[in-house]
């Protein structure tokens, strides 16, 4: 009989913990879904194809900037550079103009470069040197904003006569479809790809789950969990790119929240914060969430402060869920 009862429990327990896991993986979707509903029957405009590619190629970007968040958070680290990473880049992008395609090759290559050497610093300090991952990354970050006011002069970097390359490549469409989005599209698949089906993914996952545990499988756990910060700063480089031909200028503090909104996106989406468990799914769906919730705030006409405060609710909210799953599995 107790055996029974045991038996029973553990059943109940276990279709328990499926539900939790369930809710959690498709929550995000739902209200996404219940977003839609219902600002498309407040505002008809709302539900549109027009409106939902505003929507997509808004949040493009931030999508590239959260995906490399990803890599950091499964490898159990943080960075709080990718907005200055990100700014950077979109300054050089946009101060060289490029007008020719070997120019413009040449500034990407000056993009990746430099985004390279910062991930490589945050990854030395943070990988090899076990340094607290959010002082270091917020020291660069802070280092980076000088560099990029020395390099501006403080004043709006922008180009008179702007370049059909950068204009292609950051308004142009392909059957109606932005360039811009198929880039990150492609971005997206490859890094899904990544984290879903290759031994690098695995190798994160295990160090983000335990590093302890790491140390006596024989992996290279610094260079490992190094290298996520690397993937990150392209990523977020690669990010400025496309903000840089998104516009014609740029204001040196315009692009400092793209980090904070990686953050939200990834807790949001399901994305561990303290790392070993997430997909880009989860985090594609953290990313759609504040895409729409902020279009809906903007035709709902709702003040910038408003939207701070939502946004910091919603990522508060995300972190208690998150930490009750995790209590709920101990």
């Amino acid at each position: 009989m107790k055996k029974t009862s045991q038996a029973v429990i553990y059943k109940l327990k276990k279709e328990n913990d499926i539900f939790k896991k369930i809710i959690r993986t498709y929550a995000v979707w739902l209200i996404i879904l219940l977003i839609i509903i219902i600002m498309s029957f407040l505002f008809p405009v709302f539900f549109s194809f027009r409106n939902f590619i505003t929507i997509f190629k808004n949040v493009s970007p931030l999508a590239v900037v959260a995906v490399g968040m990803t890599f950091v958070f499964l490898g159990g680290g943080f960075d709080l550079s990718q907005g200055a990473v990100l700014l950077l880049t979109s300054t050089i992008i946009v101060n060289l103009n490029p007008n020719n395609w070997y120019s413009f090759i040449w500034g990407i290559l000056l993009c990746f470069l430099a985004s390279l050497v910062v991930g490589s610093i945050n990854g030395y300090f943070i990988g090899i040197q076990k340094m607290n991952p959010f002082i270091t990354t917020l020291a660069v970050r802070y280092i980076l904003g000088a560099i990029i006011y020395i390099i501006t002069a403080g004043a709006v970097v922008s180009s008179t006569i702007r370049s059909k390359i950068l204009e292609t490549l950051g308004i142009g469409n392909i059957y109606k479809i932005p360039i811009l989005s198929i880039v990150v599209a492609v971005i997206l698949i490859i890094c899904w790809f990544v984290i879903g089906f290759t031994v690098y993914s695995r190798k994160i996952k295990l160090i983000g789950s335990s590093l302890i545990v790491s140390r006596f499988t024989g992996l290279n756990f610094s260079q490992i969990q190094m290298s996520t910060y690397v993937v990150n700063a392209f990523l977020a480089g690669i990010a400025g790119i496309l903000v840089g031909s998104q516009m014609s200028y740029v204001i040196p503090t315009l692009s400092w929240n793209y980090d904070f909104d990686a953050i939200t996106a990834c807790a949001v989406g399901g994305i561990s914060l303290s790392g070993g468990s997430g997909s880009i799914i989860n985090t594609l769906s953290g990313v759609l969430l504040i895409g729409f919730i902020n279009n809906a705030m903007v035709i709902l006409g709702l003040e910038q402060s408003m939207q701070l405060i939502l946004k910091g609710l919603i990522l508060l909210s995300a972190i208690i869920i998150d930490m009750q799953l995790k209590k709920s599995y101990e």
